[in-house]
């Protein structure tokens, strides 16, 4: 097993504990505040924004913008792929609402041995295929 192989074997492990352990849900935590005004799982959504807040710049600093982190360099990103992934965001977040949780709860519950997680994440992922192959090359040569 290589070495990046076994760190995202270790991240992924360490997440899901983290995920299992706080019921962490952005979906949930937007629901639970707009309905009933509970925080309490508003405080991971709050965490999260404030981490990705401090590590943009940090990583930036130590890695120099956009050489070795592809993804910090978003000068290139083309108007038309950007409004694609809105859709596709828009379209997963009012799917994922119905479905009472956000991906991230959802395959913390499938690991935990919920079926309807589980048929969840199987429409999840046969969704993102069919909109790779089928929707995006038309919605990329329309924008």
């Amino acid at each position: 097993m290589t070495l990046a192989a076994a760190a995202t074997l270790l991240g992924g492990m360490l997440l899901g504990y983290l995920g299992q352990r706080s019921r962490m849900c952005f979906v949930g935590a937007i629901r639970d505040w707009l309905l009933v005004r509970d925080a309490s799982l508003l405080k991971g959504l709050v965490a999260f924004g404030l981490t990705a807040w401090l590590a943009y710049p940090v990583l930036s600093l130590l890695v120099g913008e956009g050489e070795g982190l592809p993804f910090l360099s978003l000068g290139d990103l083309a108007w038309g792929t950007a409004l694609v992934a809105v859709i596709a965001g828009m379209g997963l977040g009012v799917v994922s609402t119905l479905a009472n949780g956000c991906p991230f709860r959802q395959h913390v519950r499938a690991g935990q041995g919920s079926t309807s997680s589980l048929a969840y994440l199987l429409g999840f992922y046969l969704g993102a295929l069919a909109f790779y192959l089928l929707l995006y090359p038309v919605l990329a040569r329309l924008l």
